[in-house]
């Protein structure tokens, strides 16, 4: 009516002015048309309703369109865009169609089955759209991380990734139950209750997957223990090769491959020896009970000077720990400075050989167990 009131007086105003009669004659017959229908009532909304709608769907429409293809315009430019630049340019096209068609539905009376498919088709694609900046998020920041690592950190990497992947499972699994839940009449717990028997049966097998899964997730952001490592838990032992989503591959010292599920990796106490800064090693000798005082008191600085020279120890005691029905006991500590096992079992073969030709120099022989017949 409005409208109709506006197009009627500015077209008395037209008429009132000299020349102007005789030219908008043969057009006032359509002119008169036109401002009627504005009134007429179409599919419950008038004319004018429909073309206002119309007029704000093609807008939202063209800023939408025009934004993605400027974004991308950028992006294809720039091999580094900022992070909002390369989200914008990946407005889904039925997303932007939607959100068009969303808006310029509130100025019309529509039925509300109709109204209630638009929210629902909203909903899903608007959650399908924020689930792929998501992802996209996602990406850009594992990205960032990996630049800033050293080429050669392949665990890392690995690390990062695994990430990544258990986020972007659950990133789309919350869109799924977004997406369900918008559903009008779709009650996803009741129908989870509704499965009874079969439904506990497949919470109790999935009970397991999901555990492995949270320890690997668990694993890659505390990381106990990196592929590479040497480690011990429980009664594996052995060198780390592959942390996957479920389970870890380590390489036993005989050239076995286990494979330990990640939950039970967690369960028990680990010990990684590669995060070692150093190896303190303990050991204990016994000499014959018949050594004489003067050689029992030299045998400390025999002891320390067997570790003379060695590359990668450090000599930290030997003492006369105590006296034992088989013989004198003289316990020696030192420190091995690296977490290598190979150089530990090298520096301990010739510590032993040096004890032994030392005190064989000096007539001081260690202690003889009787064997206990059978």
């Amino acid at each position: 009516m409005i409208w109709s009131c506006v197009t009627r007086f500015f077209a008395k105003k037209v008429q009132n002015v000299r020349g102007f009669p005789s030219t908008l004659s043969p057009f006032q017959p359509f002119l008169d048309v036109t401002i009627n229908s504005m009134d007429t009532i179409f599919l419950g909304n008038s004319v004018l309703h429909w073309l206002k709608a119309m007029l704000v769907f093609v807008v939202v429409l063209l800023l939408l369109f025009l934004l993605r293809t400027f974004c991308r315009k950028k992006v294809k430019q720039n091999p580094n865009p900022k992070l909002l630049t390369r989200l914008l340019s990946q407005i889904i096209l039925p997303t932007a169609l939607i959100t068009a068609i969303w808006i310029a539905s509130r100025l019309l009376q529509i039925p509300e089955p109709v109204r209630t498919l638009l929210r629902v088709l909203l909903i899903a694609l608007l959650t399908v759209q924020i689930g792929r900046w998501a992802d996209l998020g996602l990406s850009h920041w594992v990205d960032q991380q990996i630049e800033k690592l050293p080429d050669d950190d392949y665990n890392r990497r690995s690390s990062l990734r695994g990430i990544a992947f258990i986020a972007r499972i659950l990133i789309w699994l919350v869109a799924v139950l977004v997406i369900i839940e918008s559903i009008p009449n779709f009650d996803i717990a009741g129908i989870i209750t509704s499965l009874g028997i079969g439904g506990i049966a497949i919470g109790l097998a999935a009970q397991s997957l999901v555990a492995d899964l949270l320890s690997s997730l668990t694993i890659h952001l505390d990381k106990p223990f990196e592929p590479g490592d040497s480690i011990t838990t429980g009664e594996f032992t052995g060198t780390v090769e592959k942390i996957g989503l479920k389970s870890t591959s380590i390489r036993n010292f005989s050239g076995e491959e286990l494979t330990v599920s990640n939950s039970q990796m967690l369960k028990t106490p680990l010990r990684n020896f590669s995060r070692m800064e150093e190896r303190r090693v303990s050991f204990t000798i016994q000499i014959a009970s018949n050594t004489s005082t003067e050689k029992l008191a030299i045998i400390p600085q025999l002891l320390e000077n067997a570790f003379e020279g060695l590359e990668n120890v450090r000599f930290a005691r030997a003492h006369f720990q105590a006296v034992a029905l088989t013989g004198f006991v003289f316990e020696v500590v030192y420190f091995v400075t690296s977490p290598d096992f190979a150089l530990f079992v090298k520096a301990q073969n010739l510590i032993n050989y040096r004890i032994y030709q030392d005190l064989q120099n000096e007539g001081i022989f260690f202690s003889v167990i009787p064997a206990v017949p059978l």
